[in-house]
């Protein structure tokens, strides 16, 4: 009992320093992500598996299409499944959002991952996660929250 409390703990209480995150590249380069100030980093956690995710995803390539990276940054970030699972998914969905890998789901799980799809949503102020697919309506009031289409 006592080790399935300290797991929990971990789970709800993902150690994690909070000014960068590592994930793979495309070509298995380590990529560094943190969010620049004035700019919100929208982590989309996906996998070929999850069967909402596919909608999810082009629905989130056509709501994102005109964001401006300085303000809205918007990469998916794929929770491991293979390369070329991952290139066959992409090609036959004609996504072009911005993909990277998290091989063994490492970085997925320290932001408390319970399921997929999952938003992080994090800028030098804060972090903050939800669950599920959206629309792309929805995706699109929730990338106008955070300032995409601001000419700022």
């Amino acid at each position: 009992m006592r080790g399935w409390i300290l797991l929990v703990g971990l789970l709800a209480f993902p150690a994690w320093a909070g000014d960068e995150l590592t994930l793979v590249g495309p070509e298995g380069n380590p990529v560094v992500l943190r969010p620049e100030a004035g700019q919100v980093l929208l982590l989309h956690f996906w996998a070929t598996w999850c069967p909402t995710c596919v909608d999810d995803l082009v629905d989130l390539q056509k709501a994102s299409a005109d964001c401006s990276e300085e303000r809205v940054r918007v990469i998916a970030v794929n929770a491991g499944d293979s390369d070329a699972e991952i290139a066959e998914f992409v090609e036959r969905h004609g996504l072009s959002l911005v993909m990277l890998r998290d091989p063994k789901g490492r970085a997925w799980r320290k932001f408390d991952g319970r399921g997929l799809p999952m938003n992080l949503f994090w800028s030098q102020a804060e972090q903050r996660t939800d669950l599920g697919p959206k629309r792309e309506s929805d995706w699109r009031s929730e990338l106008a929250s955070l300032g995409c289409g601001d000419s700022n």
